[in-house]
C-alpha cells in the first residue's frame, strides 16, 4: 500500500531526529537560509489551498499575524517569540502530514486536538491510524471522537490493533473500529481478554464463535461485563435458546430491553414459553432471529398478532411494574440489613 509505505518512511525519517535538534535545525536553516518572507510565504502557501478568508491565526502551525514591511525590517530576535519558534519547530513535520495527504485544512483540524501535543508524537500516533486503512477523513472523524487517542504511546496502539486481530477483527473490521468505536483502542488489555475468556468459559462459545460476535458486534467491548453476561443468560435461561442460535439471531447486536419487551409481551399473549430442562414446550416458540430482526409494526402485527396501541401501553406498563420490582427488591435488602444490625447488637450486649 502507497500510503503505508510513505507512513513508514516519514516515521523512519523523523525517528532518529529529537525534537529539540529539528528545531535547532529548523532554526538554523530560517537564520541561514530563509527570509521572513520566505516563511510568510510558506504559511500562506499553506493555508491559501483551504479558503482565501481563512485568517493566519487559525491556522495552528502559523505565528501571529503581521504586517510584511514589519517582518522585514524586523530584529531576528522578533522571529524568537514563541509563536514563531513552534512554526519553525513543526514545519518538516508539517510537510509530512501533506505527504500523508492530508490536506491544510485538515491539518488546522487535527493541530487543534490535543493543541499542547507534541508534534512528533501526533505525527507516530496519525502514522499507525493510517495503517490500519484509514483515510484522512476517517482518521481525523476518529480522532474528533476520541481526542484521547492522539496521548497513546504508538507501540501501544500498534498492540491493541493486533490484539484485536488475534480475536478476528481483520483490516476492514479495523477500519469500522476506529471509526465508528475509537474509544476500544484505549481499553486496557485486561478489558478485552476478561470479555474473550467471559464468552468462552462462561458462555461456552467457541473461538470462531467469539470472533464472530466480535466481528459484528465490537461495541460489546465497551460494556460492561456483567451486562453482557445477564443478557446472554436472559438468551440461554429465559428464553431457552443455544449458542448457535444466539449468534445467527444477530442477538448481541440488538438491545437487551427491546428483546425483552418483545419476548415478555409473547408470553402474556401466550405465544412463547421458556422450554423445560428437557428443552420441551407446549407450543411452537417463534424463532429467536424472527422474534429480532423484525420490524417493530412486522412484529406486532404478524408475530404477535397484535395491534400498535397495545403494544405501546404493554410497554408502558411493563416499565411501571419493573420499577416497582426494583423498589421491593431495594425495600427487601434494607430490612435484611436492619435484621442483621440488630443481630450483631444483640451479641454484644
Amino acid at each position: 500500500m502507497a500510503l503505508g509505505r510513505v507512513c513508514r518512511q516519514i516515521l523512519q525519517k523523523h525517528s532518529y531526529m529529537p525534537l529539540a535538534c529539528l528545531h535547532i535545525q529548523s532554526s538554523l536553516k530560517a537564520s541561514h537560509i530563509e527570509s521572513p518572507c520566505s516563511l510568510q510565504h510558506l504559511r500562506y502557501r499553506l493555508t491559501s489551498t483551504n479558503s482565501a478568508e481563512q485568517s493566519e491565526a487559525s491556522f495552528p502551525l502559523g505565528s501571529p499575524k503581521a504586517d510584511s514591511s514589519e517582518a522585514i525590517t524586523s530584529s531576528p530576535v522578533v522571529h524568537k517569540k514563541s509563536a514563531d519558534v513552534d512554526y519553525l519547530k513543526l514545519g518538516k513535520v508539517t510537510h509530512s502530514f501533506l505527504d500523508m495527504g492530508f490536506s491544510p485544512s485538515q491539518i488546522t483540524d487535527l493541530f487543534s486536538l490535543q493543541p499542547r501535543l507534541p508534534p512528533q508524537i501526533r505525527l507516530s500516533v496519525v502514522s499507525e491510524l493510517l495503517l490500519l486503512g484509514l483515510n484522512t477523513d476517517s482518521l481525523l472523524k476518529a480522532l474528533q471522537k476520541k481526542p484521547e487517542l492522539l496521548k497513546m504511546p504508538a507501540n501501544r496502539l500498534r498492540d491493541r490493533a493486533d490484539l484485536l486481530r488475534k480475536l478476528g477483527i481483520q483490516e476492514e473490521g479495523l477500519n469500522h473500529v476506529a471509526v465508528h468505536f475509537p474509544s476500544i483502542f484505549t481499553l486496557p488489555q485486561k478489558k478485552i481478554e476478561a470479555l474473550e475468556h467471559l464468552l468462552r468459559e462462561k458462555c461456552l462459545f467457541t473461538v470462531e464463535q467469539v470472533s464472530k460476535i466480535l466481528q459484528t458486534c465490537p461495541d460489546m467491548l465497551l460494556e460492561e461485563l456483567s451486562d453482557v453476561e445477564y443478557k446472554f443468560q436472559f438468551a440461554y435461561f429465559r428464553m431457552g435458546v443455544k449458542q448457535r442460535e444466539i449468534l445467527n439471531s444477530g442477538f448481541f447486536q440488538a438491545s437487551l430491553t427491546e428483546i425483552k419487551n418483545r419476548v415478555i409481551f409473547l408470553e402474556r399473549l401466550g405465544l412463547y414459553q421458556t422450554p423445560d430442562k428437557k428443552g420441551q414446550t407446549l407450543i411452537v416458540n417463534p424463532k429467536l432471529k424472527g422474534i429480532i430482526r423484525a420490524s417493530e409494526n412486522d412484529f406486532v402485527t404478524r408475530i404477535a398478532c397484535s395491534t400498535m396501541e397495545e403494544y405501546e401501553i404493554f410497554k408502558k406498563l411493563l416499565v411501571r411494574e419493573e420499577e416497582q420490582n426494583w423498589e421491593k427488591e431495594e425495600a427487601m435488602k434494607i430490612e435484611l440489613l436492619d435484621l442483621e444490625n440488630d443481630d450483631e447488637a444483640s451479641d454484644t450486649e
